[in-house]
């Protein structure tokens, strides 16, 4: 009798270790899951992170612990995960299939929603507002960067230099659908766009269109002390009937580039005639201007580079103009 009950006592033990290996590696995996997807503008906020030389794993744990914990619980009082609501995402999609899909971009929410920016200085939009960059280390989370996040960089980049500025968030595609114009019309879309922002902001000064180029990496790389960089072309409008007046700002960034980062500027690349827009709404106002920013197999991390760069020429652009 004795035998059977310590072979009955070990099974118990057995199955309760069993079960409890299980959750561990529930636990850890669902954490694991947590920690690999983020949304666009959580990219954005782990991009500064890193750049801070803080452990990223700092970030991947707050996230964690906010998806596994109810907002209001406190570990001194386990009872408070029962007073709100407990929320979860499902993980029960195998790993195959998350490997095989396909990131996908996407519009970019304000990463720092609780910051207010009070009488803005300049203001940032992208007319082509999906235009994608290389997914690079940016794929582990399932997150394709896009020309949205690097307008949200640069916001960041120079609100740190006491510059005010704002990023336009209005979808451009959900506009031309709604009153069913093409895609040549974004430029029409993001015209309403500028209007209304100067009409609610008259403290805005600089109108700033962000692009991507699609032509190859080599054109579109350098580095500069042993740091990649995604290059910048300025777009000037020659059938803007005022484009000298926009042309004094264009030229005066692109020689600030060549003095502090030489190497980084591609020029100024003037367009007009059949098949380009001509104007690109720089004739709403002087200091509107069009940057394209990297190309195609740029990887975020390099238009992060960059969006420092420009940061620092504005400032010593806008400096010199007072």
């Amino acid at each position: 009798m004795r035998k059977k009950k310590k072979m009955g006592t070990k099974k118990k033990t057995g199955k309760k270790l069993l079960f409890f290996l299980v959750f561990l590696f529930s636990f850890f995996y669902t954490c694991f899951r947590i920690s690999i997807e983020m949304s666009a503008d959580e990219y954005v906020r782990y991009l500064f992170l890193k750049e801070q030389g803080q452990n990223p794993w700092t970030y991947h744990i707050s996230r964690i612990a906010s998806s596994l914990f109810p907002e209001g619980f406190s570990l001194g009082n386990p009872f408070s995960l029962f007073l709100g609501h407990y929320s979860y995402q499902d993980y029960s999609q195998n790993a195959s299939d998350e490997v095989e899909k396909e990131p996908a971009s996407s519009y970019v929410e304000d990463p720092y929603p609780e910051k207010t920016v009070e009488e803005p200085k300049v203001y940032l939009y992208n007319t082509h507002q999906l235009e994608e960059y290389a997914s690079g280390s940016a794929s582990l989370y399932h997150v394709t960067p896009n020309v949205m996040m690097l307008s949200y960089i640069l916001r960041e980049k120079l609100n740190d230099r006491g510059i005010p500025t704002i990023v336009e968030e209005n979808p451009v595609t959900e506009i031309l659908n709604a009153n069913q114009w093409n895609y040549a019309a974004s430029y029409q879309v993001t015209r309403l766009f500028l209007e209304d922002a100067k009409a609610k902001y008259d403290s805005l000064e600089y109108f700033i269109d962000l692009h991507r180029d699609s032509v190859a990496k080599n054109i579109t790389t350098t580095t500069i002390d042993g740091v990649a960089y995604a290059r910048t072309l300025f777009i000037l409008g020659m059938e803007n009937p005022h484009y000298q007046e926009n042309a004094k700002m264009i030229e005066s960034l692109q020689s600030l580039l060549e003095t502090y980062y030489p190497g980084l500027s591609r020029g100024i690349y003037k367009k007009a005639g059949k098949g380009v827009n001509g104007v690109y709404n720089q004739d709403f106002h002087p200091n509107t201007i069009l940057i394209e920013v990297g190309g195609v197999d740029n990887s975020i991390e390099e238009v992060f580079h960059t969006a420092e760069a420009i940061a620092d020429v504005l400032q010593k652009y806008m400096e010199g103009t007072k």
